[in-house]
């Protein structure tokens, strides 16, 4: 079974807690912490590791310490004994996203949202995006554009060839009864909903259900998990 989980990143982390994940990340994330300017850089890098860690230390039955982890030549992630196992994971602002379960590739992306210009569109939206995007209200185009956006990006980080792929190439836009589609992507299932006034989450899978809602994990939730 395929399972989103988010976590809200706080502001302030209790030093206890902070200390403990970081004994528990790769030496080459604490090297990554330690060089970010912004706390708050520090902690998505950190808490997405342990978030992976736990949840995927119950699919393979070993302890998340013990996990190790690779890339492919796009950067797409993977466990370097259990391919077998697919995950995702994103961060922005102030929510990190893991997606896992099932044996078909997954994606995922958060977004924080923020006022941009909409001609960025026609830079990276296929026309049929960009048409789509025109043809909404003022009021639900920047709603609409993070939509498209980081369901692109779902895909992009399922098929996991990064952006090899040019985000024009392939249109996903709702079908009659709003459920979202890609021609060009077969089987492909995609997932979109806000998880706050701030931020996007979109999800995608080659081919197994996606969950309707995530699954929202707490700080202290990721402690007991690890511990």
């Amino acid at each position: 079974m395929i399972t989103i989980r988010v976590l809200h990143v706080p502001e302030v982390l209790p030093e206890a807690y902070w200390n403990h994940f970081l004994s528990q990340v790769s030496a080459e994330r604490r090297a990554q912490a330690s060089r970010f300017v912004r706390q708050a850089d520090a902690y998505r890098s950190v808490l997405g590791e342990i978030l992976t860690r736990v949840t995927l230390s119950k699919l393979t039955g070993l302890r998340p310490d013990v996990l190790s982890f690779t890339r492919n030549s796009y950067g797409k992630p993977s466990l370097s004994h259990h391919s077998d196992v697919p995950f995702n994971v994103s961060h922005s602002g102030d929510w990190i996203a893991l997606i896992s379960g099932g044996t078909d590739e997954l994606g995922v992306d958060v977004e924080k949202t923020a006022p941009i210009d909409m001609q960025i569109a026609e830079r990276f939206f296929s026309a049929m995006e960009s048409q789509f995007l025109t043809a909404e209200p003022d009021n639900r185009q920047l709603e609409t554009f993070y939509r498209l956006w980081t369901l692109k990006e779902s895909y992009i980080k399922a098929v996991g060839m990064g952006l090899s792929i040019p985000l024009d190439s392939f249109a996903i836009l709702p079908d009659e009864a709003g459920a979202w589609q890609c021609e060009q992507a077969g089987t492909y299932r995609f997932h979109s909903q806000r998880l706050d006034e701030g931020h996007m989450l979109a999800a995608c899978s080659a081919g197994g259900e996606l969950p309707s809602q995530p699954e929202i994990i707490t700080l202290e939730d990721l402690y007991t998990e690890l511990v």
